[in-house]
């Protein structure tokens, strides 16, 4: 039998709930990233300076990661998704980026 005294317990509880608190600021912290990053490819979609020929490296150094690269290996092509952190996949304002097999942009979507 193990006992365990409720300073002990509520202790562990305080850590744990700590544990999430930094987990929910890492979240927050990723959400704010995504959007911000949506927004600086937005806004230089809205400019023109995002066009096609553009090369992946250029649009990643400057504009932020994407939420989600993946390769369609049917087509060749690299896809890169931008979306505000409300936004799911399925539903809201996205922005596709193809790239072709040199890197270079060959194709924008904007979905609402």
């Amino acid at each position: 039998m193990i006992i365990v005294s409720p300073v002990q317990v509520r202790a562990g509880g305080i850590d744990s709930l700590v544990e999430v608190g930094k987990s929910m600021a890492d979240i927050n912290k990723a959400m704010d990233e995504e959007t911000e990053a949506f927004n600086r490819v937005k806004e230089a979609l809205d400019s023109g300076a995002i066009k096609k020929g553009i090369s992946k490296t250029e649009i990643r150094s400057r504009y932020g990661e994407p939420v989600i690269a993946n390769d369609d290996s049917a087509t060749k092509r690299e896809k890169w998704v931008y979306k505000p952190a409300d936004s799911s996949f399925f539903k809201g304002v996205r922005i596709y980026l193809f790239f072709d097999g040199t890197g270079a942009l060959d194709e924008i979507k904007t979905l609402q």
